[in-house]
């Protein structure tokens, strides 16, 4: 299944999510107009099939995941106890309520309340294994700061109301406050990395889930200790809100549990930025929900308050409570505002990153297709260019055949016609050897060897007229190269120089200059110098201002530069070509072949 097929899904899922907690709302508003016996028409089965079916899912879910020997198996089978216990607590809780006639405390639906917090605790705990790395003291202070917060008058008032009670009573009531406030710790910590990380649909579900339930038993607990349940509290629909989050989380899970995707198979948390599930989903479910449960709690208290106890005062109240929970929204959003200009900003650095890395790609790409291209341009020249030289050959080789018989290879003319088969010779061979320097981008062959002796190699190679004279500096270091190809370009200036010499020849001047980690070479010359206008084209494949050049051999230059990952540049007055390059190269360079 495609991403955007999930994302689709995803929406749906919300939409259903949403007309569920509507409808169940809608259906709780005819308490105002219904008497006891008459509601339990409602409440009744409202308490038996929506937790009966969240006991469904989670078996079959857990099931499934088992067979498939899913490391998550564990964790849904603990969940499916725990809202097992939760199921038959609410029966007990109905037939008390409805058939026995008695309100018992505590009963047999308060030990499975309680059972159930252990085993609700412990899914937690194993579904925040994949982000435990990722759980920082501070975030973890701030989930047990925030427990405490909902502990301290949950307790209190408890403690207050059970006095003079028996001790077991007492410990049984302290025990819904101690153990709502445990279960809110790792509930906390996950709501607090949908914000961080990456989280699928089905999980943030869950959490939501969690987080109404924790907050139906902490406001249930107020209402009982004074006196103002009654059946179809507002309190009922957070409760049945938080069964209705787990069903949908569960059929979600259901749905995705085949597909090999493994954003839907992961407990939930990714390192990938991504704020996709809490923007599009988390936030809006959250206004949904904050919204019906005011709006509803103030109709209630119209209907259900008589004048004594209602008044003006009390509905401000409500107006000031739904005005505090949108400002209770707005300041966490904004406390993240910093993360995820943060963590977008990240995000955008990774998106830069890949950006550069495909502008390197099609960088490469062009440059094959220039040297493509540059081929192409070059076999026009070439044909040119060799045609004559050719010529030349041909030619002293049929006046060779018209010699007479007995003509030495001494004679002048014999001399002389070998001779002009010699220059064109080496002038094919130069212009091939430029053009194989060229396209033949082969890999760095490296050794370490001094820059003098590299230097009087190349030299040596050279026909040096007797009016040039080549200067090396006494300064000498080591580099790490290819000295088939350092020699290649040390040949080509040394060349260059020369020919831009003057009849009456002139000075070739080598400096050689290091620091911690280049070496730096300076080939300076006492020709004409380069005319400023073409000083920037000198580089450019096939670019000469020679009749017999084919304008690769400073383009071939710069190649093998850069290869060993230095760079070659050119000034005048006095004409000087500079070459910077590491003594020792650092990575492997990668090689590019048209």
């Amino acid at each position: 299944m495609s991403q955007s097929q999930l994302k689709t899904n995803d929406h749906r899922s919300l939409t259903f999510v949403l007309i569920a907690l509507v409808g169940i709302t809608l259906i709780y508003q005819l308490r105002p107009f219904l008497d006891d016996a008459q509601f339990a028409w409602i409440s009744v089965p409202s308490y038996s099939i929506i937790p009966g079916t969240l006991v469904v899912f989670a078996t079959v879910l857990a099931i499934k995941l088992k067979r498939m020997n899913h490391y998550q198996a564990k964790a849904y089978f603990l969940f499916a106890i725990g809202v097992a216990c939760w199921f038959v607590a609410e029966q007990l809780w109905a037939a008390y309520d409805h058939v026995w006639e008695g309100e018992p405390f505590p009963s047999e639906a308060d030990a499975f309340y309680i059972a159930a917090y252990p085993f609700l605790f412990a899914f937690l705990m194993i579904s925040l294994k994949p982000a435990r790395k990722s759980i920082s003291k501070n975030v973890l202070f701030f989930a047990i700061a925030l427990s405490a917060a909902f502990l301290i008058p949950s307790f209190s008032i408890t403690f207050s109301d059970m006095e003079g009670e028996l001790p077991f009573d007492t410990a049984v009531a302290l025990a819904y406050p101690i153990a709502s406030s445990v279960l809110l710790v790792p509930a906390i910590i996950g709501i607090m990395f949908l914000f961080k990380l990456e989280t699928n649909y089905s999980w943030m579900l869950m959490l939501f889930g969690f987080i109404s339930y924790i907050i139906a038993d902490t406001f249930f607990l107020f209402v009982i200790v004074d006196g103002s349940y009654y059946d179809g509290h507002p309190t009922d629909l957070v409760y049945l809100y938080s069964f209705l989050l787990f069903i949908f989380s569960l059929s979600n899970r259901l749905k995705s549990i085949n597909e090999k995707t493994d954003s839907r198979q992961t407990i939930f948390y990714s390192e990938k930025i991504k704020f996709e599930t809490i923007g599009k989903f988390g936030v809006p479910l959250t206004l949904v929900i904050v919204s019906m449960v005011v709006i509803i709690s103030m109709i209630h208290s119209v209907y259900f308050e008589d004048e004594e106890t209602f008044s003006l005062q009390n509905f401000m109240l409500g107006i000031v409570a739904l005005l505090g929970v949108f400002i209770v929204l707005i300041v966490t959003i904004n406390k993240n505002l910093t993360k995820l200009v943060h963590m977008r900003t990240e995000e955008l650095q990774e998106q830069k990153n890949n950006l550069e890395n495909l502008v390197e790609e099609k960088t490469h790409e062009l440059l094959k297709q220039e040297r493509l291209s540059a081929i192409g341009e070059l076999s026009g020249r070439l044909a040119h260019d060799l045609r004559n030289p050719l010529s030349v050959m041909k030619m002293s080789v049929d006046l060779l055949a018209q010699q007479p018989a007995d003509k030495k290879i001494s004679d002048p003319d014999v001399v002389k016609r070998i001779d002009l088969i010699d220059k064109s010779i080496t002038r094919i061979s130069h212009q091939v050897d430029d053009v194989l320097g060229y396209v033949r981008n082969s890999p760095l062959k490296l050794s370490t060897l001094s820059v003098h002796d590299l230097l009087k190699t190349s030299i040596d190679k050279i026909n040096v007229p007797s009016n040039v004279e080549i200067i090396i500096s006494d300064k000498d270091t080591s580099i790490n190269c290819d000295p088939v190809k350092i020699d290649a370009v040390f040949i080509n200036l040394i060349v260059n120089s020369i020919q831009a010499m003057p009849d009456s020849g002139g000075q070739i001047n080598i400096n050689i200059s290091e620091n911690k980690d280049n070496v730096k070479l300076e080939f300076s010359d006492s020709g004409d110098g380069i005319p400023e206008h073409i000083i920037d084209k000198i580089f450019e494949p096939l670019f000469t201002t020679k009749q017999k050049g084919t304008g690769l051999g400073l383009a071939s230059c710069k190649n093998i530069i850069e290869q060993h990952q230095g760079i070659i540049s050119v000034k005048n007055n006095p004409t000087t070509f500079t070459i910077e390059m590491p003594k020792l190269l650092t990575q492997e360079v990668k090689i590019e072949t048209p």
